[in-house]
């Protein structure tokens, strides 16, 4: 997992406020700079941070 620290102040700030410490695996993965602008399709069992990861990503 990777700290808070790769993603933007702001969420970050907002996200350790509320307990998270690190980037789940699956949020990591599709947060990749590699990625960004592309359209993906993801699979993960529950409570992995999917949707969590599509917040992130929103964000400007």
């Amino acid at each position: 997992m990777t700290d808070l620290a790769t993603i933007q102040p702001a969420i970050a700030r907002a996200l350790a406020k509320r307990g998270y410490e690190k980037l789940t695996p699956v949020q990591e993965a599709v947060l990749a700079p590699e990625l960004r602008d592309a359209d993906l399709l993801v699979s993960a069992q529950t409570g992995s941070g999917k949707t969590v990861a599509f917040g992130i990503s929103l964000a400007p």
